[in-house]
């Protein structure tokens, strides 16, 4: 046995160690990352940067990069959306000659390349870095990601820092997917069942009848005419136009501490809950950017010669039960409780009204009813006691009313 074996076999189980240790406590990957950097440089390996492109299930995008560098500290996260097109250059990258093959891929003489189609190679040299080594990740799914190091010594990795590179390539397979699978989970339940649903159903609560009760402003919207929309559009442009919709409600929703619990066709069930450690929630705040945005995607579309689109929104605020409801093989995280009916039903009043948004009287008294004018009282079906509605008050306020003064179904005057 050569005398070097015992020291070399021992450094690199040290270097193996520290880096399964930071795997252990980092609570993300762009944490493990920053402490594997710090590691491998202080290793004596000369590695200088680091990085990760790992695919990913996500509906906004299907890979993700992290980028280390020594000097810069930090993780730089990259987000790459759906379609080849989306990244420029990639055919012409190290990325895709690795996935291709699923082998190595090393380029030592970076200072070199002055004429080459992958503007990385480029951007390295410029960097001062002089030698460059991509490894393969396979993960258990049979994808192949990358890893990838980078060395500004001036004659590049010496042997044995690849080789000690190369023999950790298992361990951040194992540390990477498991981090991966975690963001995918996570991305999954957020993007299926909201961000306040999939934290529930994460920290466990998952039992049939579990739930709570708290006070919450419940919006229920619903887009007027999708039946005539859908009868003139087929199935991809339908699903196209829905997206449009739902994308003038999710954001100022989300934004402004409210939860989407579920799409129900072509409407939408939404909570604001009111309870401690959550913040406080602004629900006329995402209601006024609601409008804004439907202005918008109104206007885009009679650019294009498209017909207007409309929707019937209501705002209540009460007491709601938000828990698992269903059986022990398939339940649903929601909310129950007679105010969601109140804000299903009012939905129903404005559009019988023809009145695009809605505000119960609790509403108001809750978040302000300055930009709000009185409509008078109404019996909602199912519901026991009649219900005071307000809607906004001028013409400068989005979707006033467009019957005023308001009158009932029988005649009588309710201004």
């Amino acid at each position: 046995m050569n005398g070097t074996d015992g020291p070399r076999r021992r450094r690199r189980a040290s270097l193996a160690e520290k880096l399964a240790a930071a795997a252990a406590g980092a609570h993300s990957i762009e944490a493990f990352l920053a402490a594997a950097g710090v590691i491998l440089w202080g290793a004596r390996l000369a590695v200088e940067r680091v990085f990760v492109s790992l695919q990913t299930l996500h509906p906004a995008f299907r890979a993700r990069t992290y980028l280390w560098r020594r000097k810069a500290g930090g993780v730089t996260v990259t987000d790459w959306p759906h379609g080849l097109k989306n990244r420029p250059g990639y055919y012409a990258s190290p990325d895709f000659e690795v996935h291709r093959s699923g082998a190595e891929l090393r380029v030592r003489n970076l200072g070199e390349i002055t004429d080459h189609p992958c503007a990385l190679y480029g951007e390295l040299r410029r960097g001062g870095y002089a030698d460059y080594l991509m490894r393969p990740l396979p993960f258990s799914d049979g994808t192949t990601n990358t890893i990838a190091f980078a060395t500004k010594r001036r004659r590049g990795f010496h042997a044995e820092a690849v080789e000690r590179l190369r023999s950790l390539t298992d361990l951040f397979v194992i540390a990477l997917e498991r981090y991966a699978a975690l963001e995918t989970l996570n991305a999954t339940l957020d993007t299926y069942l909201g961000r306040s649903a999939a934290g529930r159903v994460l920290s466990g609560r998952i039992r049939s009848g579990h739930g709570e009760e708290t006070e919450a402003a419940i919006l229920f919207a619903d887009l007027d005419g999708f039946t005539e929309h859908a009868t003139r559009l087929d199935a991809a442009h339908t699903v196209r136009l829905l997206n449009a919709y739902f994308d003038c409600l999710v954001g100022p929703i989300e934004e402004n501490g409210g939860y989407v619990l579920k799409f129900i066709g072509d409407a939408v069930l939404v909570f604001f809950p009111v309870m401690d450690g959550t913040g406080t929630p602004r629900p006329m705040d995402a209601v006024l950017a609601i409008c804004a945005r439907m202005s918008e995607l109104n206007g885009a579309r009679r650019a294009a010669g498209e017909p207007h689109l409309s929707h019937a929104l209501c705002a209540h605020f009460g007491r709601v039960l938000y828990g698992n409801v269903g059986s022990s093989e398939r339940l649903d995280f929601t909310i129950i409780g007679e105010a969601v009916n109140v804000a299903a039903r009012g939905v129903d009043e404005a559009k019988a009204l023809g009145v695009g948004y809605v505000f119960t009287r609790a509403f108001a008294d809750r978040f302000g009813r300055d930009l709000l004018a009185p409509m008078g009282c109404f019996s909602l079906r199912g519901i026991a006691e009649p219900v005071a509605l307000f809607t906004f008050a001028t013409a400068s306020t989005p979707n006033r009313p467009r019957h005023s003064p308001v009158r009932d179904r029988s005649g009588g005057d309710r201004s």
